[in-house]
């Protein structure tokens, strides 16, 4: 229905839903001015109300200042502008879910007991434990109970164990937090506001939407999300790979100094022994990406992922290769895309994109020009869909390879279901670690499996 924005109290109305939307767009991550509010206030003066379409236009033009965040004000705009009945039921919804995620936390304070005393772990820890399925609830409440009725040496444990119990408690929820593959706290499931509940709803959908799809199936238009969300994975591994991690089932020698700090109370009978931990170096990060005319339309996302890593990573060896290796280390300037680097190294290399491909080409190139690439160190990180030429000679070359580095592992965009297809695929699986990669779910479940 038109509105006639001419009176007072319709601007004044129209000033108020105006603000209101902006703090709705501000709270799913928009940057809004009020200078922007008083252009879209002008803008909708001059073209009325009565089409919705050209309302959302001129919003998105004057509220919107970045493509990526096209997505958020779309749903942002869907909801706001919803009908009454309908913001009721997710208003209902919104409070519902909210009540059961607080009961759920409030029972928490039941379970997680020792000796019927409280355990000091945050609420993060315990918004963990409330998103367990119920078979894992049940083993840590077992634990706890056996903890409480526990003896040590004959003699039943007392409330001065409980320091221990709670690391022990710690420890394994930070375990199913890294298992739930949750990149932020584990809070509560949404805003208790319905449309902003459904707001959050509707942009994780899409999120797991655009994670499931083929790359070379995403439409220009989705590409920006789809870089942001390439550039978080890919700083996610960043912030993995360069951990030093202990040895899983290893130990070093007798660390005597701690062993006797610990056996004091003892009066120096050595009954508790301390060992040093072996540790993992960080590791050396080379980056081999196939660019040939099969990968072509994979390019894009090869870039923004390498580019990403490249980005928050220092130190990382990058090469990429079609018929001949191209070497890009030094390359990166501040600004530059990884698109403008590669297409730089190719004009100065004399090189063409979108040719064939030899991977026997590239890591010879690689162990006669640069010797000291591959390490024990290494990590070497592949991204092709193993359709080269001199396959045989190429898993030869990939065989020594991997006795010089720490691991392989190789990305690739074709679906395992068709590596049969592909005739040196086989030659090469001894020598690497394989896995199939052409969403990013795929790149996701990789990360979580290797770091």
């Amino acid at each position: 229905m038109y509105m006639d924005i001419n009176s007072d109290r319709k601007v004044s109305e129209l000033d108020r839903h105006l603000v209101e939307f902006a703090q709705l767009l501000r709270t799913v991550g928009l940057k809004i001015s009020p200078s922007e509010i008083s252009d879209a206030t002008e803008g909708l003066s001059l073209i009325g109300l009565v089409d919705r379409d050209k309302v959302e236009a001129i919003l998105q033009a004057t509220l919107v200042k970045n493509v990526q965040h096209i997505s958020a004000f779309q749903e942002a705009f869907r909801a706001y502008f919803a009908t009454l009945d309908q913001k009721e039921a997710w208003q209902k919804e919104a409070t519902q879910q909210t009540n059961q995620w607080k009961q759920q936390i409030e029972s928490t304070y039941q379970d997680l007991r020792f000796q019927d005393n409280e355990l000091d772990i945050s609420e993060e820890q315990r918004a963990v434990y409330a998103s367990l399925p119920e078979k894992d609830k049940q083993r840590l409440r077992d634990f706890l109970e056996k903890s409480s009725n526990g003896t040590r040496s004959g003699v039943p444990v007392d409330h001065s164990y409980q320091p221990m119990v709670e690391r022990v408690l710690r420890g394994s929820l930070e375990y199913w937090r890294k298992k739930l593959n949750e990149d932020v706290p584990i809070l509560s499931p949404g805003s208790t506001n319905g449309v902003l509940s459904e707001v959050e709803r509707a942009l994780r959908d899409r999120e797991v939407e655009v994670l499931s799809r083929d790359l070379k199936k995403i439409s220009p238009e989705e590409w920006p999300e789809v870089i942001r969300l390439i550039r978080r994975l890919s700083q996610r591994l960043a912030s993995q790979v360069t951990r030093r991690y202990r040895a899983a089932r290893r130990r070093g020698g007798l660390d005597m100094r701690s062993t006797l700090r610990k056996n004091l109370r003892y009066g120096g009978v050595l009954v508790d022994r301390s060992y040093r931990s072996r540790r993992k170096g960080r590791p050396r990060i080379v980056l081999l990406c196939d660019i040939s005319g099969s990968m072509h339309k994979y390019t894009e996302f090869i870039w923004q992922f390498v580019y990403g890593l490249s980005t928050v990573v220092s130190g990382i060896k990058t090469f990429a290769f079609g018929e001949s290796l191209i070497p890009l280390n030094g390359k990166f300037r501040k600004g530059q895309t990884f698109e403008a680097m590669v297409k730089e190294a190719l004009l100065v290399s004399g090189k063409e994109w979108g040719g064939g491909t030899n991977l026997a080409n590239a890591l010879e190139t690689l162990q006669k020009k640069y010797p000291d690439t591959f390490t024990k160190q290494t990590l070497l990180l592949i991204v092709s869909d193993a359709q080269t030429l001199e396959g045989e000679k190429a898993a030869a070359l990939l065989s020594g390879v991997r006795r010089h580095v720490r691991e392989v592992l190789w990305l690739n965009t074709l679906p395992e279901r068709r590596w049969s297809e592909t005739p040196f695929v086989n030659a090469f699986l001894p020598f690497c670690q394989m896995y199939e990669c052409f969403t990013l779910g795929h790149l996701t479940q990789i990360l979580n499996k290797q770091f």
